[in-house]
């Protein structure tokens, strides 16, 4: 469903800073961070070597303090966006049954005007012989084609031919007022669908525009921060930045190891549960939930180490700014998708979004390279496009949107326009892996719960603890470490697989 106008938003609770976050939480008073070194202190400290290392750690602590709760603070608004995002999938799918509904009506109807006007044929025809009880005059006094079967039917003697006709006939009427009644019912439900998606839309709104204020002082003293690093260390502010978000990167993927690191076995159907315990687990239904029992030795992928501090260069005091449009290249660097075995045909298309009941548990689907890479850089190029509630392109995007969109352009169904119905669909299907065994092109997906019932948000795998994301209003589409990693469900979706 092609957004309106209105579902812009000019505020978020989320504001960037060279591709690091920024929010409050507003359910309660945003996140305190350490208290910071001034100028005075850091102008102190490049002066003592001693006092600079300790003085820059303060800072990375504090800049580390302020992305944990500029991270947990854009949950809210992404949930009000899944939320609406459901709300109007939900619409489409009862605008789409009333269209259905509307062509089955003309349908009918134009077999139902057929087979009447085969009854009034008969009239005339027997009336002229003498045959039957029938008199043309029936044609006269008939209010409409519905009487007109009516007086028909109640004639005593029809011969077999003649009764056979009338029965058809009738059969076509009936058929027209039961799709008209099912007609009725779409059009309330489709009323209703609308109101809700009206409201989720305006909530979404509301709670972006709410932070609004509080999260442009949170990228003051985020900016800050890097500002002080820069001069610190003799380096510059886009120095700071790209080395702090290699530094995301690597953390991101140390903890993703240490989540399945907690002892649970795999065979490419189960993993290590939601919560990074060791039970072992296997690959879950449409629901979300274990559907079997296996267990086996899959392996993590390698963690990259955290990278070296950035060599020194002229100081500088340059203040980072929002990107306004595209960049050529993502903001920090994204290692190609690993190889793969041969490229495997597409999987058909689901016929409808809801998910049917999964399968058994099946052998780990493998990529295809080609396929992974071509959606992985579809995503890129939208890279510096516009956040907006229900965008799926060309250049407005929400995050179930752009990874919609982003297979479509290689063929491949995502199952809908919302994150539920996205995992929903690859889990009906058998394209789940575990976590651990994440390759580039696979869906992450968020949840509050654990489970697929408090899915929020979804992006596309690019390898080194990387993924590409429609993040929120503010932000728009970006490439960025990935953030929170204790709150993706433990399972990715891998739609490139063959089976």
């Amino acid at each position: 469903m092609k957004p309106s106008p209105r579902h812009r938003t000019a505020c978020t609770a989320v504001v960037a800073v060279l591709g690091i976050g920024l929010s409050v939480v507003l359910a309660g008073p945003a996140q305190a961070a350490p208290s910071a070194p001034s100028w005075d202190d850091v102008r102190e400290a490049k002066a003592d070597t001693a006092q600079a290392q300790q003085t820059a750690d303060e800072l990375s602590a504090r800049l580390q303090t302020l992305q944990d709760a500029a991270d947990s603070a854009q949950v809210a608004e992404l949930q009000a966006g899944q939320d609406y995002a459901m709300a109007a999938s939900e619409q489409q799918d009862a605008k789409d049954t009333l269209d259905d509904l509307t062509a089955q009506a003309k349908r009918a109807g134009a077999r139902a005007d057929e087979s009447a006007a085969q009854v009034a044929g008969l009239v005339v025809e027997l009336s002229r012989t003498g045959g039957g009880d029938l008199s043309t005059s029936m044609l006269v006094d008939a209010s409409d084609a519905k009487d007109l079967l009516y007086r028909v039917g109640t004639v005593s003697h029809l011969s077999e031919r003649s009764a056979r006709v009338l029965a058809q006939a009738q059969a076509d009427q009936n058929t027209v007022e039961s799709i008209a009644a099912q007609q009725q019912a779409a059009t309330t439900a489709l009323a209703e669908a609308t109101r809700k998606s009206e409201r989720a839309l305006d909530e979404a709104n509301a709670l972006a525009a709410a932070a609004s204020g509080r999260v442009e002082q949170q990228q003051a003293k985020q900016s800050e921060v890097l500002e002080q690093l820069a001069f610190l260390k003799g380096t510059s502010v886009a120095t700071e930045t790209a080395y702090w978000d290699a530094q995301q990167a690597a953390r991101a993927e140390q903890q993703l190891a240490a989540r399945a690191g907690g002892g649970s076995t795999s065979n490419g159907n189960s993993n290590g549960n939601a919560d990074g315990g060791g039970a072992t687990t296997t690959a879950p239904s449409a629901g979300g939930q274990p559907s079997g029992g296996s267990t086996s030795t899959g392996t993590d992928p390698s963690s990259p180490s955290v990278p070296s501090r950035p060599a020194t260069s002229t100081p500088t005091t340059s203040t980072p700014s929002t990107p306004t449009s595209k960049p050529s290249s993502p903001s920090a660097p994204a290692p190609a998708p690993a190889p793969a075995p041969a490229p495997a045909p597409a999987p058909k298309p689901a016929p409808a979004p809801k998910p049917a009941p999964a399968p058994a548990p099946a052998p780990a689907p493998s990529p295809s390279a080609s396929k992974a890479a071509g959606a992985i850089a579809y995503a890129r190029a939208q890279i510096g496009d516009a956040y907006v509630f229900g965008g799926a392109g060309p250049n407005q995007w929400d995050c179930s949107g752009l990874v919609m969109m982003a297979y479509n352009s290689q063929g491949i169904a995502t199952g809908g326009h919302n994150v539920v119905w996205q995992y929903n669909h690859f889990a009906s299907i058998g394209r789940l892996v575990p976590l651990s065994q994440r390759q580039a092109g696979d869906i992450l997906f968020y949840s509050t719960n654990g489970s697929v019932s408090g899915a929020y948000h979804d992006s596309i795998y690019t390898g080194g603890g990387m993924m590409v994301e429609a993040a929120n209003p503010t932000r728009g589409v970006l490439e960025r470490a990935i953030w929170t990693p204790s709150q993706l469900l433990p399972y990715v979706a891998r739609p490139s697989g063959s089976m």
